[in-house]
């Protein structure tokens, strides 16, 4: 049996008790923020230190969290006085369940709007200071400068996305509209990726049989696009060099069927075994886990994506924007040019190497790129195909937050060659010209 409701008054007491809470926690927090530090295995042994908090609770806290990390600089301003710091914090946090029974605190300041396009007005802030919630260094490392529209993203909660690996879509979409239950969100088929079904907020993963079964598996929506620009589609034997928890891998591995197979390593064992639960999961038996790093064979193509400064999923990990400096970021962008040179020498001739990252600053992505291609005569750009919208037209494809509600992140695609037929073939032209 479930918990007798409270009354009026205990309500609000248990109501204004969490106010409390959360402001506890987030002085408890700053030491958390340092960089490098692991927050959120901190934050959940910070959780686990309460002894008393509930699955809602823990939701509660973790939103209100990651609300302050988003909107840290302005509530750092008002955080002397608690209850405005506090009122601030629900009218910019998004309106999950249990943030909206915190409103009855806030009195006639109630959000009313509940559209993040205009949240931040709730404070009495304008469009046009939405950048000073960025790192001062972080916006001059865009090609383009982004509009308010695009920054604005940056400071929503991130959606979640599946991806659907087996079975029919309806079938799926039904199951979960079920378990969301009555609530004003219903799962929804994405237009732009074939694949991608975006989640109701809250969907226990847990009870979802589509997920237990290996019909779906959780991936952001830019992510399903990335494999999806190689054109021609991939074949044959691949390696994903920096595999993690095989998000990636999973796909390729589906669109390697049924002739080609997959090589999965990475530097993080825990990640890897994570893979196999998935793998198992999905029941693929063309992925074959690695525990050590490929050195002597070859393959048709080579997946290279690279740590990174995480810039494209602050909206999901606000704690690394917080976290990041822009020196850190800048040798992020030495290591991936090292592991470029490593695994490029993982690929057979005529094979492609693509690198990708989970990052919006182009001293990662382009600049890299470059860089490589600069010191390997035997690889040359091969441009992404000209899908959903997008459209290779330098070094590679940056997909922004705001273009499909997903993760920002950069692909580029480089093919090997024989540098000597290159260059005969330079000299014929330079010839005939």
């Amino acid at each position: 049996m479930g918990r007798p409701p409270l009354n009026k008054e205990a309500r609000i007491h248990r109501l204004l008790n969490q106010r409390r809470v959360i402001f506890s926690l987030i002085e408890r927090i700053q030491t958390l923020l340092a960089p490098r530090s692991n927050f959120n295995r901190e934050l959940a042994h910070l959780f686990r230190e309460q002894g008393k908090f509930g699955a809602r609770d823990r939701r509660l806290y973790r939103e209100l969290i990651f609300t302050y990390l988003r909107y840290q600089l302005w509530l750092e301003k008002v955080r002397s006085d608690e209850r405005t710091f506090i009122d601030h914090l629900v009218m910019l946090a998004a309106p999950i369940e249990e943030v909206k029974d915190l409103y009855p605190t806030l009195g006639d300041r109630a959000p009313t709007d509940l559209s993040f396009e205009n949240r931040h007005r709730l404070i009495g802030k304008q469009d046009e200071e939405i950048q000073e919630l960025l790192p001062p260094w972080f916006l001059s490392h865009f090609n383009a400068r982004p509009d308010v529209r695009e920054l604005l993203v940056f400071f929503q909660r991130a959606p979640l996305w599946l991806r659907i690996q087996k079975g029919e879509a309806q079938e799926i979409l039904d199951e979960i509209e079920g378990l969301a239950g009555e609530t004003d969100q219903t799962p929804t088929l994405s237009l732009d990726a074939p694949e991608a079904i975006q989640a109701p907020v809250g969907l226990s993963l847990t009870d979802l049989k589509a997920y237990q079964s290996g019909k779906v598996e959780v991936q952001d929506i830019s992510s399903q696009l990335l494999l999806q620009l190689l054109d021609p589609e991939p074949n044959g034997r691949w390696l994903d060099a920096c595999a993690g928890a095989g998000g990636k891998t999973l796909q390729l591995a589906k669109m390697l069927r049924p002739h080609g197979s997959v090589l999965a390593y990475d530097s993080r064992q825990n990640a890897l075994r994570e893979l196999r639960t998935r793998q198992e999961r999905a029941g693929f038996s063309n992925i074959n886990i690695s525990p050590s790093r490929p050195f002597e064979e070859e393959f048709d193509g080579v997946l290279v994506d690279a740590p990174c400064s995480g810039s494209g999923t602050w909206r999901r990990h606000p704690f690394l924007m917080r976290q990041m400096e822009e020196k850190d970021l800048m040798r992020y962008a030495e290591k991936q040019l090292q592991l470029l040179d490593y695994y490029s020498k993982r690929v057979a001739m005529g094979g492609r190497l693509v690198y990708a990252t989970c990052s919006l600053s182009r001293f990662e992505n382009e600049h890299v790129v470059e860089d490589f291609l600069g010191n390997h005569e035997n690889f040359e750009h091969e441009p992404l195909a000209e899908r959903f919208g997008l459209k290779d037209e330098g070094r590679g494809i940056t997909i922004r937050p705001a273009m499909f509600n997903g993760d920002g992140l950069f692909v580029a695609c480089m093919r090997r060659i024989d540098p000597d037929i290159r260059k005969g073939t330079e000299q014929g032209l330079s010839t005939t010209a």
